[in-house]
């Protein structure tokens, strides 16, 4: 009679044992690292869930370093503009038109206009190690040249010194080094002689330099008033019937090359008046009598004009002309950039004192530096710079020291500073008085459709966004690297009890085996 054994007792093969030992082991091993396995093989079905969301974290983190990059650079750019800021405040403050107090030919303001100006300079120039955040595009090298160099000119090219010299000579009419003390400076007007009659002032050709002259304002009694548009445009004042009565006025109107008008005021004043104004002339005897003395008056004030507003005018208009320069691309040959200083072609005299036009673009680029040498080529200066810092979402935050504002603060600043006076001038003060309301308000860029702070914002909101990105990826990240814990983590106490309950299967299989292998047909029996 043969003897079952089968279902009396249970016992574990070879197999069996080296399978629970095999268990045991990665249990030990996984409540040694906490990890359920070591490859995401051994994830099982949720392998494809871990891998998704570790990709997910690596992009945030790619992300994340492309915004602390951006960030560093917007600070890099917003400390820059604060600076700038600061600078034009200062600056606009130091330049007072009752501080003629001269030291080397220059006030106490114009002197920290040049200091400010070396500071902006060095601002616009700023780099966060790796890239000229001002530059646009451009960003391997300063965007802007030290301001000894667009000042004063190179080894082999003019700087705005010189175009501003220029344009005063051709402003004012006379080719000398100093054209705005210049006695002999006519403003590109022609006044009657003393004596001759009629009076008349005109302009000395179609251009666009010097005093315009416009149609005057007022009656005089016994003085006829002929103004004629042109141009070039001429006042004629003939003397007629009747004569002046005291207080009666004329205004005449000058329009500058910056587009200021200029208003002179000559008012009769009676023949035994003791004290006669600047800007007043004595009744004659007759009316020709009484328009030789207006004659007279109008000389004086004219020159005063000269040398002191028209002055200052064209230094604000060389400022214009160096800086913004052409507006527009010229396709040449050879091509230019917009952005090159306009200059000028000399007279028939050889000289600027009877120039009428302005050179070629590529005859300005052959002989003038540029102050501004980065990015010219991108229309919208925001876009020249940017980064991913979201799926489909990027900011923008390039700058570029040529931007209005921008160039609008160099360019007052390097007008200011550059301007000379001299004690012995006699229209130094109306000059400078002229010259500090133009510098202030072109600082002010009350005429300007950007400021500093328009700048500011603009970029504020990229960081905005950008702080927002973040702000939303480490949140996102903290909730993937969660998941992909509970993924991937073994649980210490849930690998405990496994461990328990196989190492209690694991005794009782080698208990049971050891039965087995004592037990006999008469043990069994």
């Amino acid at each position: 009679m043969a003897i079952r054994t089968s279902g009396i007792i249970s016992g574990l093969s070879a197999a069996d044992f080296l399978r629970m030992k095999d268990q045991l082991s990665d249990l030990q091993r996984q409540l040694g690292t906490g990890k359920k396995a070591e490859t995401y093989g051994g994830l099982g079905a949720e392998r494809g869930f871990s891998l998704a969301f570790r990709a997910s974290m690596s992009q945030i983190d790619a992300w994340q370093q492309s915004i602390s990059l951006v960030s560093t650079r917007i600070s890099i750019i917003d400390t820059s503009l604060t600076g700038i800021s600061n600078m034009i405040s200062s600056t606009k403050t130091s330049m007072q038109p009752n501080e003629y107090k001269l030291s080397s030919g220059q006030t106490i303001g114009q002197v920290a206009a040049g200091q400010s100006l070396s500071s902006i300079v060095s601002m616009l120039n700023a780099n966060d190690g790796t890239r000229y955040v001002f530059g646009g595009r451009k960003s391997a090298t300063p965007p802007v040249a030290d301001p000894s160099i667009f000042l004063n000119g190179d080894n082999s090219k003019d700087g705005f010194r010189t175009v501003l010299l220029e344009r005063m000579q051709a402003d004012l009419g006379v080719a000398s080094a100093s054209p705005e003390a210049n006695p002999a400076a006519t403003g590109r007007v022609t006044l009657s002689a003393q004596g001759t009659q009629p009076v008349t002032l005109t302009e000395d050709g179609v251009h666009s330099f010097g005093l315009k002259v416009a149609a005057p304002t007022g009656a005089i009694d016994g003085i006829t008033a002929t103004h004629t548009a042109g141009p070039p445009a001429s006042l004629s004042l003939a003397a007629g019937a009747g004569n002046a009565s005291v207080g009666q006025a004329m205004t005449l109107k000058f329009t500058l090359p910056d587009g200021s008008i200029e208003q002179m005021t000559l008012t009769a004043v009676s023949a035994d008046a003791p004290v006669v104004a600047a800007n007043e002339f004595k009744i004659g005897a007759t009316s020709t009598d009484t328009l030789n003395n207006l004659r007279a008056t109008l000389g004086t004030q004219l020159s005063k004009l000269i040398g002191g507003p028209l002055a200052a005018a064209s230094a604000v208009k060389a400022g214009e002309d160096f800086f913004k320069g052409e507006a527009t691309a010229s396709a040449g040959p050879p091509p230019v950039e917009q952005g090159i200083a306009k200059r000028l072609v000399p007279g028939v005299s050889g000289t600027m004192a009877d120039a009428v036009a302005y050179d070629t673009p590529q005859n300005a680029e052959a002989r003038t530096v540029r102050w501004y040498q980065g990015d010219l080529v991108s229309s919208n200066p925001r876009a020249t710079a940017s980064a991913e810092i979201d799926n489909a979402q990027s900011v923008f935050y390039g700058v570029r020291a040529d931007e209005e504002a921008l160039r609008t603060a160099v360019q007052y600043m390097a007008v200011a500073s550059s301007l000379k006076f001299s004690e012995s001038d006699a229209n130094g003060l109306a000059r400078f008085q002229a010259l500090t309301p133009r510098v202030v308000s072109g600082l002010s860029m009350e005429k300007g459709t950007q400021t500093v702070q328009s700048i500011q914002i603009d970029i504020a909101a990229a960081s905005t966004a950008a702080d927002s990105a973040k702000t939303r990826h480490a949140d996102r990240k903290s909730m993937l690297g969660g998941l992909v814990t509970d993924i991937e983590r073994a649980d210490p106490n849930e690998v405990g009890v496994q461990m328990l309950a196989l190492q209690t299967n694991l005794q009782a299989s080698y208990q049971t085996s050891s039965m087995l292998s004592k037990l006999t047909i008469v043990n069994y029996m």
